[in-house]
C-alpha cells in the first residue's frame, strides 16, 4: 500500500516526538470545507465556503482548545457553475483575533488555518526561496529543506550551439552557466526566464519595503557581498545567465538543455547528458529586453554601472529587433526531443512590452512613437499576461510611465481597467471567487487565475480601487485551498498540498521542497497520459480536473513563471518579518524524506 508522505512523517514524528501535533499539521477535513488552508489577514474580507448540506449556522473553534471563539449564519446556497457543487459562504470579516482556528459547521470541520495580520511572510519568504533551490551550476546544501546537490549541470560551463547561422557554427562551446531550472525538468528557457525575472523585479518596484537583507536565508556559499536585498540578488543570478544567453547582433538564444528527457531518478548533478544551446525566437528576445529594461531601473540605484549594462543589454535587443521586422522562431530537428519548445510564430505583444519598458526607463520618444505606430494593437483590452502573450505587461508599463502622450495613455488605460473589471466581475459570479472563466482551465489554470490578481493589483496602481485589492486576495485564498477539491497548489503550504508534484529535484533527492506552484485543473483533454485517462473515466468537473500523480505534467508540474505569479502577490500583501530557520521548519507542511 502506497503511504503519502505526510502519513510517514506523522507517525514517525509521533514515535519520536510522542505526539503529532506539530505546528502546520492537522487532522484531515471534511472534502466540503473549503478554507484558505494557510489564512485569512485582519482589514480584509475573511470568507470560506461549504458544500451545502443543509445547516444554516456555521461557528469558529480554536484549533489548539476546540473552544468556539464566533458563530455566524451560512449565506443562502447557490449552486456553482464549474464546480457542479451547492455552496454557502461563511463570512467572518468581523472576528480580527489572531490565532489558530478551524470552520466548523454541523459536526463537519475543515483544515485549520490562522487569522492575523502577516500570515502570508512564511509563505513569501518560501516561494522566492524555491528560486535559489532551482539554481543551476550551484552546489547546494539547504538547512531548510534538507536538499542537497553537489553542482547542477556543470556542463553548461561548455555547452555546444546547435546549430550554424552567420554568429555561429555548430559544435561551438559557450559558457552558459547558472540561471534557474524552468520547471519539472532541468531545461533553461529565455522565454520564462524572461516574464519571471520581470515578475519579481516588478514585485520588488510595486512595494520596496517589503524586501531586506537577510530575508531570504541563503543557503551557505550561495549569497554574494552586496547590499542588494536578498529578493534582488536572487533576480540578478537569472539576469546574468540571460546576458550569457545574449548573441553579437543583440539577439537571444532561446534554450539551454539535453537531447533527452532526463530519468526521474536523475539529480540536477548526475544528469551527465551533453547539453546544447538551442534556437532563436524574436519574442523572446524581446520578452528579454524588457527584462532588462526594468532591471535597469531597478539596480540603477545600488549599483549605477550594472543599471547601465541592463539598459544597454535591452538597448541591443531593440536595436536587433528593429532591423528584423518579421517574427522568428527558428527549430532545428531534435531540438524539441528533451525540453520544450514555448514557439511563438509572431512577436508584436512582446516588442510592445519591451518598447513601453524602455520607453518608461528612459523616456527616449522613439519607444513612444513605435507604440504609436501600433497603436490598434496596443489599445485593445488584454488578456492574462503569459509567455506567449505579453500585452497587458507592456500596458502597465506605459501607464507608469512619465510624460507619455495623454491620448495614447487615456486609451491604454481605459482598455487596461476595463479588463480588471471583467476579472472583478467573474470573480463575483464565481462560487469560489476564482477568476477562472470556463475555458481558463487549461494547463497552467494556477498561473491563469494568480495573473489575473496580479493584474487587478497593477490596476490598482493605476487607479486604486479595494475591489481589485480583494479580488486578487482572493485568487491567493483560492491558491491555498479554497478550492473545490480542498488543494492547495502550493508546495509545503497549507495541510494538504501536492504530495508527488512533477518535479525531478523533487523525485530524485527526496528533498520535499516548498512554494513551488503547481499547473492545477486541466479541463482540455490531450494535457498527459493520466489527464486524458482521468477525464475520459467518468464525468469530471472542470474545477476538479486535477491529479496529484508524479506523471501528470499538465496538472501537477511546476514552473518558475507559475510561481513568479503568487510571488508578485505574496510579496504586497506580505511585510518582512523576523523570523529564523527554524520557523520556516516548522511551518512546512512536509519535512524532507532522505530516499534510501
Amino acid at each position: 500500500m502506497m503511504v503519502s508522505r505526510k502519513l510517514r512523517w506523522l507517525v514517525l514524528s509521533g514515535i519520536l516526538l510522542g505526539t503529532c501535533g506539530l505546528p502546520g499539521f492537522s487532522e484531515a477535513a471534511d472534502a466540503g470545507m473549503h478554507v484558505d488552508q494557510v489564512g485569512y489577514l485582519n482589514g480584509y474580507s475573511k470568507t470560506a465556503m461549504v458544500t451545502d448540506t443543509g445547516d444554516t449556522d456555521f461557528s469558529l473553534v480554536d484549533a489548539k482548545t476546540g473552544q468556539t471563539v464566533y458563530e455566524g449564519k451560512l449565506s443562502a446556497a447557490k449552486k456553482d457553475a464549474m464546480s457542479e457543487e451547492t455552496l454557502r459562504k461563511a463570512d467572518f470579516s468581523s472576528f480580527n483575533k489572531e490565532g489558530t482556528y478551524k470552520l466548523r459547521v454541523g459536526s463537519r470541520e475543515s483544515y485549520d488555518f490562522e487569522i492575523g495580520d502577516n500570515v502570508y511572510a512564511v509563505p513569501a519568504v518560501e516561494t522566492w526561496r524555491s528560486y535559489t533551490l532551482s539554481r543551476s551550476n550551484t552546489p547546494i546544501d539547504d538547512p531548510v529543506t534538507g536538499l542537497k546537490v553537489k553542482e547542477g549541470h556543470a556542463q553548461d560551463r561548455q555547452a555546444q550551439v546547435y546549430f550554424t547561422d552567420k554568429l555561429n557554427k555548430k559544435g561551438d562551446r559557450l559558457d552558459v552557466s547558472g540561471g534557474w531550472y524552468d520547471a519539472g525538468d532541468y531545461g533553461k528557457y529565455v522565454t520564462t526566464a524572461a516574464i519571471s525575472s520581470a515578475e519579481l523585479l516588478l514585485a520588488y518596484e510595486a512595494n520596496p519595503s517589503h524586501f531586506t537583507r537577510g530575508q531570504l536565508f541563503f543557503p551557505k556559499g550561495t549569497q554574494e557581498e552586496t547590499k542588494l536585498p536578498d529578493a534582488l540578488q536572487e533576480v540578478q543570478f537569472e539576469l546574468d545567465w540571460m546576458r550569457k544567453m545574449q548573441r553579437k547582433d543583440g539577439s537571444m538564444f532561446h534554450k539551454v538543455a539535453g537531447l533527452a528527457w532526463p530519468g526521474f531518478d536523475k539529480s540536477p548533478d548526475t544528469d551527465t547528458q551533453e547539453r546544447y544551446i538551442f534556437g532563436s525566437c524574436t519574442s523572446s528576445a524581446a520578452m528579454s529586453g524588457a527584462s532588462f529594461a526594468i532591471a535597469s531601473r531597478i539596480y540603477a540605484p545600488f549599483d549605477k554601472a550594472y543599471g547601465e549594462t541592463m539598459r544597454k543589454s535591452a538597448e541591443r535587443i531593440w536595436g536587433y529587433l528593429a532591423k528584423t521586422k518579421n517574427p522568428i522562431y527558428r527549430v532545428d530537428e531534435g531540438q524539441e526531443s528533451g525540453s520544450g519548445p514555448y514557439n511563438k510564430s509572431t512577436d508584436i505583444e512582446e516588442r510592445i512590452w519591451l518598447a513601453a519598458e524602455l520607453f518608461r526607463t528612459t523616456g527616449d520618444k522613439k519607444y513612444e512613437k513605435y507604440l504609436q505606430s501600433v497603436a490598434d494593437r496596443f489599445t485593445q483590452k488584454p488578456s492574462f499576461f503569459t509567455w506567449d502573450n505579453t500585452l497587458a505587461l507592456g500596458q502597465f508599463a506605459y501607464l507608469k510611465a512619465q510624460n507619455a502622450n495623454p491620448a495614447l495613455q487615456a486609451k491604454v488605460k481605459a482598455a487596461f481597467l476595463g479588463y480588471a473589471d471583467d476579472i472583478t466581475r467573474k470573480i463575483e459570479s464565481d462560487g469560489f471567487g476564482c477568476a477562472l472563466a470556463k475555458d481558463e482551465y487549461t494547463w497552467a489554470s494556477t498561473k491563469n487565475a494568480l495573473t489575473q490578481g496580479d493584474i487587478l493589483l497593477m490596476a490598482n496602481q493605476i487607479q486604486p480601487n479595494a475591489a481589485y485589492v480583494e479580488g486578487a486576495l482572493s485568487q491567493l485564498h483560492y491558491l491555498f485551498g479554497r478550492n473545490s477539491l480542498d488543494k492547495s497548489f502550493a508546495t509545503g503550504m497549507g495541510d494538504n498540498p501536492p504530495e508527488h508534484p512533477h518535479n525531478r529535484i523533487h523525485e530524485s533527492t527526496g528533498a520535499y521542497v516548498p512554494g513551488l506552484i503547481v499547473g492545477g485543473p486541466n479541463a482540455v483533454a490531450g494535457g498527459d497520459p493520466d489527464q486524458t485517462a482521468y477525464l475520459k473515466s467518468g464525468h469530471i468537473p472542470v474545477a476538479k480536473s486535477y491529479l496529484d500523480v508524479l506523471t501528470s505534467w499538465s496538472t501537477n508540474e511546476y514552473a518558475i513563471d507559475y510561481t513568479g505569479t503568487a510571488a508578485y502577490a505574496l510579496s504586497y500583501f506580505a511585510k518582512p518579518k523576523a523570523m529564523n530557520i527554524d520557523m520556516l521548519k516548522l511551518k512546512r507542511s512536509y519535512p524532507p524524506i532522505t530516499k534510501k
